[in-house]
């Protein structure tokens, strides 16, 4: 496919079948996305969707095998945009033109460290409203959007998925499972999906939600695993986003 035929829509569909639909694609998240987090969501998700795993999900091997092409598209779509990005033209939410350009080769530098390219912080006002332990970190000027993208990526790839968990407790089956997928809508998330079409209560999703969000890995572990923030620092920023966030509870 010709990178002037792929539209920003494309791009995004090939995202959400890597990453899942929770994650809010945007030009932004495309111009911070690289290799390797393509790569390790192309795992997870290849061997999810492969037909062997048929009679062991109890599914039809035919809804499997066009899942499983589905991720493999993506998975090829995002590696051509990853390896020659300079030929696609996208907008961005503010509507100009976001482009990414061929970078002239330079001569090998002695001093890497002085021609590493620093990321820009962000230096304006804290958002007035609740944040996420990375949202705040963020807007402290403590990490970059694209670290800030990566620490999102590791922490979905870690998850298990909210059908997963209904299934686990009984609350769906496999069939079900299917006929939400096939049901879902574009960019419709999972839950709301179940919801609209009757197989889980307003009440069950918030469950299976709150159940994700305690088996999920706390975000601030991976700014300690890759050296980006010390932990003492990690937990005194935890308690600064707590004192920020009472300022705009709800009651």
């Amino acid at each position: 496919m010709l990178a002037a035929e792929v539209s920003r829509q494309d791009l995004f569909k090939a995202c959400e079948s890597l990453f899942g639909t929770d994650i809010d694609v945007s030009v932004e998240f495309l111009r911070y996305l690289k290799p390797a987090g393509v790569r390790a969501a192309y795992r997870k998700k290849a061997m999810e969707t492969h037909p062997d795993r048929a009679i062991l999900a109890a599914v039809e091997p035919d809804f499997l095998e066009k899942r499983f092409k589905e991720v493999n598209l993506a998975y090829q779509l995002l590696q051509e945009f990853l390896i020659a990005p300079w030929k696609y033209y996208l907008l961005d939410e503010r509507g100009t033109l976001f482009e990414r350009k061929r970078q002239p080769l330079r001569p090998a530098s002695r001093n890497k460290s002085a021609s590493a390219k620093v990321e820009p912080l962000y230096a304006g006002r804290m958002p007035s409203r609740r944040l996420l332990f990375g949202q705040y970190l963020y807007y402290a000027g403590q990490i970059s959007i694209s670290t800030l993208i990566k620490a999102i990526v590791w922490q979905r790839l870690q998850r298990p998925s909210v059908g997963a968990i209904a299934v686990s407790w009984g609350w769906m089956e496999g069939g079900n499972i299917i006929d939400i997928l096939r049901r879902r809508k574009y960019g419709e998330k999972f839950g709301a999906c179940a919801l609209r079409c009757g197989y889980l209560s307003k009440y069950q999703i918030l469950r299976l939600l709150d159940k994700q969000g305690i088996v999920q890995p706390l975000i601030g572990k991976y700014f300690i695993e890759q050296n980006i923030i010390p932990s003492t620092q990690v937990f005194r920023l935890i308690v600064a986003m707590n004192m920020h966030n009472k300022k705009y509870w709800s009651y």
